[in-house]
């Protein structure tokens, strides 16, 4: 039996199921979604100040083929209880959930996964919703959505903030905008 209630699969960034994931958890247990939180890591989160050792450790340790093939479990997994499932992802999780828009979700929102730049290839199958901060350290955003654009399927926003906007716990977070892309989500599920 399927349960109408939909399931959000949140994706982490590269420092783990830590507190960022866990204020998105109740955000969207308050808002009447079932949430799971994969940790990726398979580990305790990294501390912010360790962004260099978190990022090698997804690399070297996980990757996204790895995380891929993790996510695709889960998912195969909750079809059996759940009519619909969308996949949530920041930063690298928004990478993975790029990746997952070709599997059978409902639909995907990605937080400013750089990486995508390397999966420009995937043709999404569900409405796929990437936002990218407007001010990036490694790469030009405005080049990356020019490119999804011209994709079926993808809705891309250029949010003027930096990486970061979604985090609580980040120094660069931006409340309003936040929970306007929030929000956002809520409208693209309405329950």
């Amino acid at each position: 039996m399927t349960l109408k209630k939909p399931l959000v699969i949140l994706l982490h960034e590269i420092y783990g199921v830590n507190d960022h994931m866990e204020y998105y958890k109740v955000i969207f247990n308050d808002a009447g979604f079932d949430v799971m939180v994969p940790n990726l890591l398979d580990r305790k989160p990294f501390h912010y100040s360790e962004e260099a050792e978190a990022y090698t450790y997804f690399m070297i340790e996980v990757g996204f083929e790895k995380a891929e093939l993790i996510i695709e479990q889960i998912i195969n997994e909750q079809k059996q209880f759940y009519e619909d499932i969308y996949i949530v992802g920041f930063s690298i999780g928004a990478t993975l959930a790029w990746l997952c828009s070709e599997k059978s979700v409902s639909a995907v929102f990605a937080f400013y996964g750089s990486r995508i730049r390397q999966y420009l290839h995937i043709n999404p199958k569900v409405p796929t919703v990437v936002y990218f901060a407007e001010k990036e350290k490694s790469f030009n955003p405005q080049i990356i959505l020019k490119q999804l654009q011209q994709k079926n399927q993808v809705y891309t926003h250029l949010v003027n903030k930096s990486h970061g906007y979604m985090n609580p716990f980040d120094k660069k977070f931006d409340k309003l905008a936040a929970d306007e892309s929030t929000n956002e989500i809520f409208r693209w599920i309405k329950l």
